[in-house]
């Protein structure tokens, strides 16, 4: 039981811990590319978790930038999670980390701090206080290589015209690109413009030279602070006359050529990655942070529609819209034309393999019959098989020998014409009998059947019909009666074994008040003589022999009770068959300077349903071995002899403990005591023990075990309390 309830404690403890709670703070709004390509990336990771439950909020820091927008923002979020802790949060791009940084005891209650898409992270002073709680995922642009690739790309590139912004994100990869134009100033004339109006764009654009290319770094405010709908730069990316190269992968299929770009899907997937590394405990310093690198991606209608399909695109890039060669065009029609050359062949292979199955199946089926006619014929019990309504549809021999009807006479026919005291014995209108037991009289013969019936199902899963089994178990009950004799006999064959012991012990306890009887009568005498008697003094005489006669009596009477067998089960009390029991064979006990103590748990009354006496009996012969085991050690030692019993109640059953201090019991004897025929004594027959067992198990419905014990011998008994619904059977 402490095994079961340690498990189910861990198991709670276990579930509970898995209850975890994740904060999503982006710094843009929603709906914007990069925003939900980085949550679909975070979803693909904690989606297999269904216990993690992920808080998304949006600072939109694109489309809003004013003081008081963020003080009333902070305030905000200072009413909405302050109050609560969360077990981690993922923040992206540098905005949301840096006010996570700022926040991070006020708001965040110290949480662990996980961030994506963050540039220039060494620019970016993490307090020493919370460095140990932080990891995360860098957003590193290649710039450089960016733009080698687009002089790579384009033979006679003349002008490389790059666009930016003045926002937070942009200006952390502005000294990058400075550094990288001032590398390549000398081979290419290269335009860096961050102070783009929406309105003016294409004008800017139209205006450079032949030969020239665009690198798209970021756009999400032009000079004039107004925010740029995504739907303006795909317009701009297709109508470009120029090729537009991106560093960001959001960017691929809306009209850009391709670019070795960063992917916010995997940014959000690696942050994802590292909460559950937190969640399993290993340690925030082991959880190094994340450079992913940049891959190359390029869209086939773009690179065509610009003359770039032959130019030097890296092997291990991933092209997208790119045309099917003929195979994958058109692998359908050659699939089938390799599918049906050999068709028509396949077709006769199988139509020969099955007509020679067929035709061994049937031998087989064929035989099966006569082997299933043989068996069902030899089987002594009753089979038949019936449909729904009732009609027999086949049997075996023995219902034609039991009706003395041949098979033609049978089947067909409904089974209430020609069986009608078995159709009696079985009433399906409220519920299906599964098994019966019954009784039948046939030739002015009764006979003990066991009826046996399962509904049997078609193709459809209808019900079809009913199998019966009529089984004969006559000898079987003649034998289970027989059997209830010889174990009564067995009990009382004990009884009658501790009479002996218990004759002496109710002998010694006679002695007493028949010496008092004695006495009484010589006083009696005596008093006659000396004075004359009054009708007083009789009585005082005639109470003092009463009460001595009374207490032979009740002795003789517990006798009587115990060696009485019981023919009814009933209700009674353990608590005083106990002391009955004590009473009896109180002498035997105290001469061999045994002390028995009774424990009853909370000092309340135990009733059980069962055999009184030989239940008494079998408590009996369990105190008599444990007081041989006492004797038998004091053969060694001299120790004070002991014999304890508790009696507890617990979840329907009573139980009852039975210690002593003997020579205990030999661990591998612990599962033979109950065994007949197994005795550890000299000169023991083995059927004490097994008596008891027979009686708790078989007569009480109970359970003996021998427990394993650091000092003497330990019993454990186990009855089951009595049902409301069960009746008191003889």
């Amino acid at each position: 039981m402490k095994f079961i309830f340690f498990t189910l404690t861990l198991f709670s403890f276990l579930f509970a811990n898995s209850q975890k709670e994740i904060l999503l703070l982006h710094s843009y709004n929603d709906g914007l590319k990069w925003t939900d390509n980085i949550t679909n990336g975070i979803k693909s990771i904690i989606t297999d978790h269904p216990d993690y439950e992920l808080t998304i909020e949006y600072m939109d820091s694109k489309k809003i930038n004013s003081s008081d927008y963020f003080n009333i923002l902070h305030q905000l979020y200072q009413k909405k999670f302050a109050p609560r802790k969360y077990d981690a949060i993922i923040v992206a791009d540098n905005y949301a980390f840096n006010y996570a940084l700022t926040n991070y005891k006020t708001i965040f209650n110290n949480s662990p701090i996980v961030f994506c898409g963050v540039e220039n992270l060494h620019d970016i002073q993490i307090p020493n206080a919370i460095k140990s709680s932080t990891t995360g995922v860098v957003e590193y642009k290649e710039i450089k290589e960016n733009i080698q690739l687009i002089k790579d790309s384009i033979k006679n590139l003349t002008t490389l015209y790059i666009i930016s912004d003045n926002t937070l994100s942009s200006k952390a990869i502005e000294k990058q690109i400075l550094d990288a134009v001032s590398e390549f100033k000398s081979k290419i004339n290269i335009i860096f413009d961050n102070k783009i109006d929406m309105n003016t764009l294409n004008n800017k654009i139209n205006k450079l030279p032949k030969d020239s290319a665009i690198l798209f770094t970021s756009l999400y405010k032009d000079i004039n602070n107004r925010y740029v709908p995504y739907n303006f730069l795909r317009e701009f990316f297709k109508s470009s006359p120029y090729p537009v190269f991106a560093l960001n992968k959001i960017h691929l299929g809306e009209g850009i050529v391709g670019g070795m770009m960063v992917d916010p899907y995997e940014q959000g997937r690696l942050a994802a990655s590292k909460v559950i590394d937190i969640f399993n405990n290993i340690p925030i310093d082991d959880i190094k942070i994340s450079i992913p690198t940049s891959k190359f991606y390029f869209d086939y209608e773009v690179l065509k529609k610009f003359n770039l399909v032959d130019s030097n695109i890296p092997l291990l890039a991933t092209t997208i819209n790119k045309p099917k060669e003929f195979f994958e065009k058109h692998r359908k029609f050659i699939d089938n034309v390799f599918i049906l050359m050999p068709l028509f062949i396949i077709l006769i292979i199988i139509l020969i393999i099955t007509i020679v199955k067929k035709v061994g199946l049937e031998i087989k089926l064929l035989e099966q019959n006569k082997l299933d006619n043989v068996l069902l014929n030899n089987i002594k019990s009753i089979i038949y098989w019936k449909s729904k309504d009732g009609t027999l549809l086949g049997c075996n021999n023995s219902l034609c020998k039991i009706l003395k009807l041949p098979k033609d006479k049978i089947i067909g026919k409904q089974l209430k014409e020609i069986f009608p005291e078995l159709c009696s014995k079985i009433n399906d209108k409220d519920n299906f009998v599964n098994e019966l037991e019954t009784t039948i009289y046939k030739d002015n013969k009764k006979i003990d059947i066991l009826i046996r019936r399962k509904k049997y199902f078609n193709k459809r899963n209808e019900e079809a019909g009913v199998v019966t089994i009529i089984n004969d178990i006559t000898d079987i009950k003649k034998l289970e009666n027989q059997r209830k004799k010889d174990e009564q006999l067995i009990i009382q064959r004990s009884k009658l074994s501790e009479i002996g012991e218990m004759m002496t012990s109710i002998a010694h306890q006679w002695k007493a008040p028949l010496i008092e009887i004695s006495t009484i009568a010589q006083e009696l005498l005596y008093k006659k003589e000396k004075k004359e008697f009054s009708l007083d003094d009789s009585k005082e005489f005639v109470d003092e022999i009463m009460t001595q006669v009374q207490y032979m009596t009740t002795t003789i009477d517990d006798f009587r009770d115990f060696i009485k067998p019981s023919f009814r089960k009933s209700e009674f009390e353990i608590n005083s068959s106990l002391d009955q029991l004590l009473r009896v064979v109180e002498h035997n006990i105290k001469y061999n300077y045994i002390s028995v103590k009774i424990e009853y748990k909370d000092n309340k009354k135990y009733n059980v349903y069962g055999y009184a006496n030989e239940f008494k009996q079998a408590i009996l012969n369990i105190i008599n071995n444990s007081k041989d085991s006492i004797l038998k050690r004091r053969q060694k030692e001299d120790c004070e002899g002991k014999i304890f019993i508790k009696v507890a109640c617990k979840n329907g059953f009573t139980y009852l403990y039975i210690k002593d201090n003997g020579i205990g019991i030999k661990e591998e004897d612990l599962e033979k005591i109950f065994d007949p025929f197994f005795s550890s004594k000299k000169n023991g027959d083995g059927f004490g023990l097994y008596m008891v067992k027979l009686i708790i198990e078989e007569k009480m419905n109970g359970t003996i075990r021998a427990l394993r014990s650091n000092k003497g011998a330990k019993i454990f008994i186990s009855i089951k309390n009595r049902q409301e619904n069960e009746n008191i059977t003889t």
